[in-house]
């Protein structure tokens, strides 16, 4: 998928924008090309949201000792139940589109591996700095 100059120049300011840069830009890129050409604005909406909450949830795990009372359990609960929406939603998102695209999301995201789970939480951060970006600059996600 050659995505456009508008969708380039909106992955370098949120790289730009985050104290961290972007680390999957083709993956941002294609979703933001994705939500755009086939008006799945709000899917890439509720993505983003997902993944933010996700990210969240990531550091309060990491930040408690793990027991087994309810809390915890419910946090690992949440997490597991988001992670396999972020998943979701981007294989709903990228089923249309070009085979070498779906065939690189499907290796690098899909095949359920501790590979592509490590993957997909590098692009939950990304997609958690796309979040935060477009809670600043709304009116720039008008993908």
């Amino acid at each position: 998928m050659d995505a456009s100059k508008n969708a380039k120049v909106l992955v370098t300011k949120i790289s730009d924008h985050s104290e961290s840069n972007l680390k999957n830009l083709f993956e941002v890129t294609t979703l933001l090309e994705i939500s755009k050409a086939e008006e799945m604005n709000g899917r890439f909406r509720q993505l983003i949201f997902s993944a933010k909450y996700v990210n969240g949830l990531k550091s309060v795990l990491g930040n408690r000792a793990i027991n087994k009372d309810q809390y915890m359990e419910k946090i690992f609960g949440e997490f597991n139940t988001n992670i396999q929406k972020v998943v979701s939603i981007l294989d709903e998102m990228t089923v249309q589109s070009k085979e070498n695209v779906r065939k690189f999301f499907n290796d690098k995201y899909f095949l359920m591996n501790h590979e592509s789970i490590a993957n997909t939480m590098e692009l939950i951060e990304d997609l958690s700095l796309c979040k935060e970006y477009f809670n600043e600059n709304p009116d720039e996600l008008n993908v």
